[in-house]
């Protein structure tokens, strides 16, 4: 016994004498972790409880996850996945990724419950380590950091860094290059501070980068692109390097690069195009489209207020603050604002006043864009979609039948309303009684990444057009759902409309082509008929996938991008009368004020009058 306790004795001094070496030395050593795609019971599952039983069994002193926990951002994958972490002895830090910001089941709010702020500070030794989100939220688009992270980001650095010499190490989900629209900002004020390197995942590959003269790290995913390699990131830091280990589970981990310890000289390059002025920019990032009557403009932000601007001088007449980020667009019905929150409420404002009149309870997440017919606004949630009297919030009918979110704005066709949802179905109910007519989905409801939860369908009068995410152009009988015709001719994505004089269905590709097909009930529905009376235009965007809705305004077509572009098309001539240039980031959609006037928003913050 005596010979077993010198034994331990021996072997505290032993580590203690090392983790006092390591600490004099200004040694950290942390493990990254990335890209994490967990469902409930799927492999990475698994895998992830064992990298948390190696890390507890080693001698790193804490965890960064930076992103992609989930596959689809659903609530039970999230609580897996805290519940697995949150096995580590060691802290653990925590920030989103795609999967979780732009097709989650609850609109953040799972995540934020769960976690916590979406973002952290700490300082360890010589360093500040500071991570935030990169989104997309809510739709298809590239990365983005919303405005007041950018400002939170400069904020903190100032306040941690003031009376020391510490450096920085920076943790986002996405590279800091094109990747997110918005990273030249985010390097302007990494560029204030002693910035030595910036840490990421989203490509999956173990691989050293040089974002604009920064040092960049990207770690490799729990499971590699080809399925072979089962591992994680380590990192050591000295005083002179930081050094980047792959370990695979059960083996020793192996070296594969370093980078210098001194802060990175970073440069930015220079815009090379001119921006249009907002009428207005927000404090905050904007996800949704403006409403208008006569004298003022009502528009919502990501920290989740609403606000009303006199549109002649743009001075705030009232503003109000719900709890969490709207993503709904408003609309006005008889001096009545209705707005929708993540947290399950319709709303009704006093327009002049910013007085709330009423609530309705309806459940789930509004993320969408409602519609108004006669003083009644239809609108979806996540859970159920809606009827309700505008002017006094009384519901008229009720229907539980969306299994996830819809984000489109609904179709209104005689006694029907039409809408897609994020559960791989498109529903027709009647508008006057919320009866299911009928439901289709193209034969596969297990990918719900292909539904048509985020389109603004059309329709002539007999038939049904819209597109998916799957790619396809598809025609359906509007009193049966019954599929005319579906063509991947075109890989049209989610952008699409209607001419003004209902005789065209317009879509954006992912090319970045404009497409007119004929809305017409009399046309032969074969692939080869379509195509044959239907015309592209080079919109010179290559790649795009904006979801935005087109739209047709005094012979103009107006079609935004992913980057912040506005292309306008002469609808006669079929051909391009110009490009805007808004910003950097995802332009929202169009809409129209009470003189027919074309205005745009932006998700960086602000709001445009176009022409």
């Amino acid at each position: 016994m005596k010979q077993l306790f010198f034994r331990i004795l021996l072997l505290f001094v032993i580590t203690s004498g090392f983790s006092q070496n390591a600490e004099e030395k200004g040694i950290i050593k942390f493990v990254q972790l990335t890209d994490l795609h967990v469902s409930v019971g799927n492999d990475n599952d698994f895998l992830l409880q064992n990298i948390v039983k190696e890390i507890n069994n080693s001698d790193f002193e804490f965890a960064i996850v930076t992103g992609d926990l989930t596959n689809r951002g659903a609530d039970d994958e999230l609580k897996q996945v805290h519940s697995i972490l949150s096995q580590l002895k060691i802290p653990y830090y925590v920030i989103s990724g795609n999967h979780e910001t732009n097709w989650s089941e609850s609109a953040g709010l799972t995540y934020k419950k769960i976690f916590g702020e979406d973002r952290f500070v700490f300082s360890k030794g010589d360093y500040v380590f500071i991570g935030f989100p990169c989104g997309p939220y809510m739709k298809m688009g590239d990365g983005f950091v919303k405005h007041e992270d950018v400002l939170w980001l400069d904020k903190t650095l100032k306040e941690n860094l003031k009376n020391n010499n510490k450096k920085v190490l920076n943790f986002a989900h996405y590279p800091l290059d094109n990747s997110v629209s918005n990273y030249k900002e985010l390097l302007s004020v990494l560029e204030k501070y002693s910035t030595v390197a910036t840490f990421c995942g989203h490509g999956h590959t173990l691989r050293k980068y040089n974002f604009s003269g920064l040092s960049g790290i990207m770690g490799t995913s729990i499971t590699s692109l080809d399925g072979k390699t089962k591992s994680y990131n380590q990192v050591i830091i000295s005083k002179d390097s930081i050094s980047i280990y792959q370990k695979e589970i059960d083996k020793p981990g192996v070296f594969k690069f370093s980078v210098p310890s001194k802060p990175s000289k970073i440069e930015i390059p220079k815009d090379t195009v001119a921006f249009q002025s907002p009428f207005l920019k927000d404090i905050a990032s904007i996800y949704s489209l403006p409403a208008f009557d006569k004298k003022n403009l009502y528009f919502t932000n990501s920290i989740g207020e609403i606000k009303s601007v006199n549109l002649k001088n743009k001075n705030v007449n009232w503003k109000t603050k719900t709890g969490n980020s709207i993503y709904f667009s408003p609309i006005i019905v008889k001096n009545n604002l209705v707005i929708g929150t993540i947290e399950g409420n319709l709303l009704g404002f006093d327009t002049q006043s910013g007085k709330q009149k009423w609530t309705i309870p309806v459940g789930g997440v509004l993320v969408g864009s409602p519609i108004v017919e006669n003083n009644r606004v239809y609108t979806a949630s996540s859970t159920a979609f809606i009827c309700a009297d505008a002017v006094t919030g009384k519901v008229i009918w009720q229907s539980n039948l969306p299994a996830s979110y819809s984000q489109g704005t609904p179709l209104i066709q005689g006694d029907k309303i039409i809408f897609g949802v994020w559960d791989s179905y498109v529903y027709c109910l009647d508008k006057n009684t919320g009866k299911l007519i009928w439901k289709w989905n193209n034969g596969n409801d297990k990918q719900i990444l292909y539904s048509a939860g985020n389109v603004n369908m059309v329709a002539s009068k007999n038939r049904l057009y819209f597109v998916t995410p799957q790619r396809f152009l598809t025609i359906l009988d509007i009193e049966t759902g019954k599929t005319l015709l579906r063509t991947q001719k075109w890989k049209i994505r989610e952008s699409m409309g209607k001419s003004q004089d209902g005789k065209w269905f317009y879509g954006k590709t992912m090319e970045g082509e404009l497409v007119r097909v004929p809305l017409n009930d009399d046309i032969e529905l074969t692939e080869e008929n379509v195509v044959s009376q239907s015309k592209v235009l080079d919109l010179k965007w290559g790649y795009e996938h904006n979801p935005a809705a087109i739209l047709e305004k005094n012979n103009k077509i107006y079609l935004g991008s992913r980057k912040g572009e506005v292309v306008i098309v002469d609808a006669t001539k079929f051909e391009i009368i110009k490009q805007i240039n808004l910003g950097s980031s995802s332009i929202n959609g169009f809409t129209l004020d009470d003189k027919g006037q074309v205005w745009a928003s932006l998700i960086e913050g602000g709001i445009f009058l176009l022409e």
